[in-house]
């Protein structure tokens, strides 16, 4: 049929041969869907996720809850754990998903093929318990981890401890060998502390390395919201189990710093932190002679007096009677707005009034200020208060590495901003060094990405500081069991460490400006731990990091004197 040039034709109606004899459609008859799907082919991750989420206990029910199989699927899909890993330890432990992760991370890190058996052995040398909990060790995460039998019917204070100390029982194994090399308990309870009623936290642990028993004792202060040293009591062993020497470590007369002492088997004593507080005068003694596993020897002495007059002489030996550091210090107070400050032998006049504080070298005749209103932000009292016992030398390293500080209540959460030069602090003349330590460390920082990552860091990038270091921690984790590395894990943690794998030596920078100039007071006595066994444990670091310190001494000296 054409319609004009237009051709088309009709449709036929008449029925195909195939259907000829086949019966008309039922007009009631509801129309069948001719259109079909094919089933989605499952990714090997949603295989094997389908796979954990099958698996059941010992008593029929779900072994992972829905939330750590969603975990499971995001975990394998970068790498962080395989099913392989799951069925090695579904059954003979009671890991959840973190636990399995952390175990396969250990793996990846030892490049270890044999390592699950090692595990599997180490579950093995356990009394009797499945274990709970799977830790790598943060100090030493190539060559240690630990598996732990947690506290049953935990109270909501028992729960928020786990959290930072798993309560219940730890075993921890050689990472290489399968060996035990550690067995230590921890618990909570209720203990008189200072008249008061407090909740505790104790620990017992035995090095069987080093036949080593250390006990520990903390209680929850909660103005600190941390915990602070009851006692420690470390008794060191031969290794046929007879005593050597037993050290005790107690708080002393100032809140923050502690007495340590040591009795050898032989009946005699020798104390080697001692702070004491005048009855008459209100002076307050700190002396300490101290020495590392090396024979480094560390000389410290403290006094003030209540008006703010003291004194810091700090002196680092090493074995072989070479002076590695001397510092020797005074800061007095003339009156409210005039202070003389002095250290080995350079003099600082400071002087405040209304407005600024103005800090003069005497020796080079230079000087510089704090304008209180363009620096100080939030409470401006408490900050020039602050200010006004800052040592001299201190000062010009405050303007020169400082825009901004800005009052904060809490001490403890007191922080340095690379980027913007700020410190954000309470009224803590130790805090405040140790914020000032890092604006040290960040001073030549050079690239927004730079400053928050922690490249070109002047001390805690240095080689020779860095190769210092690395080598006091692992002689000082070769001869101390977890509880006692946990006092400094803020400088000592090798992995995990929020600020990477530098992280932990850049803290040591930043307490090294503090520990060279004050001690930890009663605002954060928290701290007086870590402190103690910093100085004592790594002197040759400190040494190093403080005349590295003194590079604009050099630059002045040679402008005075001439080259």
């Amino acid at each position: 049929m054409g319609i004009g040039k237009i051709n088309f034709s009709l449709p036929s109606f008449n029925p195909q041969k195939e259907n000829k004899n086949k019966p008309l459609a039922n007009l009631n008859e509801p129309i069948k869907d001719t259109f079909s799907f094919s089933k989605k082919k499952l990714s090997p991750i949603d295989i094997a996720a389908n796979e954990v989420a099958s698996m059941k206990d010992a008593d029929g029910n779900k072994r992972f809850s829905e939330a750590e199989v969603t975990d499971f699927k995001l975990a394998m899909s970068v790498d962080c754990i395989d099913v392989d890993t799951i069925k090695t330890f579904k059954d003979n432990t009671n890991f959840n998903m973190d636990d399995m992760k952390s175990v396969h991370a250990m793996r990846r890190d030892t490049k270890d093929d044999k390592f699950y058996d090692k595990v599997n052995d180490a579950i093995a040398k356990m009394p009797n318990q499945k274990p709970d909990h799977f830790e790598q060790n943060k100090f030493e995460p190539k060559k240690e981890f630990s598996l732990q039998v947690l506290k049953k019917d935990m109270n909501k204070l028992d729960e928020a401890v786990n959290k930072n100390h798993p309560l219940g029982y730890s075993y921890k194994f050689d990472a290489k060998t399968g060996d035990i090399i550690e067995k230590s308990s921890r618990d909570t309870g209720f203990d008189e502390v200072n008249g008061e009623d407090e909740f505790t936290m104790t620990s017992t642990t035995k090095d069987l390395r080093n036949n080593t028993v250390t006990t520990n004792k903390s209680y929850y202060d909660r103005n600190e919201d941390e915990f602070v040293l009851v006692k420690q009591t470390v008794v060191k062993n031969d290794k046929n189990g007879k005593p050597l020497r037993k050290e005790v470590t107690t708080p002393s007369e100032i809140k923050g710093v502690f007495d340590v002492k040591y009795t050898y088997a032989n009946g005699k004593t020798k104390q080697i932190s001692k702070a004491t507080v005048d009855k008459k005068t209100g002076i307050q003694t700190i002396k300490k002679d101290m020495k590392s596993e090396n024979g480094t020897r560390t000389q410290f002495l403290y006094e003030d007096d209540p008006q703010g007059n003291r004194i810091v002489d700090y002196k680092i030996t090493n074995k072989d009677g070479k002076i590695l550091m001397s510092n020797s210090q005074s800061f007095e107070v003339v009156n409210e707005n005039h202070f003389i400050s002095a250290k080995n032998g350079y003099k600082y006049e400071i002087t405040t009034d209304d407005k600024k504080l103005t800090v003069k070298d005497i020796h080079h005749d230079k000087e510089t200020s704090i304008d209180f209103k363009k620096t100080c932000k939030g409470d401006r009292k408490e900050l020039i208060n602050l200010l006004k016992k800052v040592p001299g030398e201190e000062l010009f390293e405050t303007v020169d590495s400082i825009k901004k500080l800005t009052g904060k209540k809490n001490v403890l959460d007191s922080y340095f901003n690379p980027v913007t030069k700020n410190i954000n602090m309470g009224d803590d003349l130790f805090v405040f060094l140790h914020e000032l330590g890092h604006a040290k460390d960040a001073q030549n920082q050079k690239g927004f990405m730079n400053k928050l990552v922690g490249e070109g860091r002047m001390f805690t990038n240095d080689e020779d500081i860095q190769k210092t270091f690395f080598k006091e921690r692992e002689t000082f984790n070769k001869y101390h069991s977890d509880e006692e590395r946990e006092h400094i894990s803020y400088f000592t943690q090798a992995k995990g460490h929020y600020q990477g794998e530098l992280g932990g030596l850049a803290e040591v920078v930043a307490e090294t400006n503090a520990v060279t100039n004050t001690f930890t007071d009663s605002k954060v006595s928290c701290l007086g731990q870590r402190a103690q066994y910093l100085q004592q444990h790594f002197p040759e670091t400190i040494a190093k990091i403080r005349d590295a310190m003194n590079w604009k001494d050099d630059l002045d000296a040679i402008e005075y004197y001439g080259t």
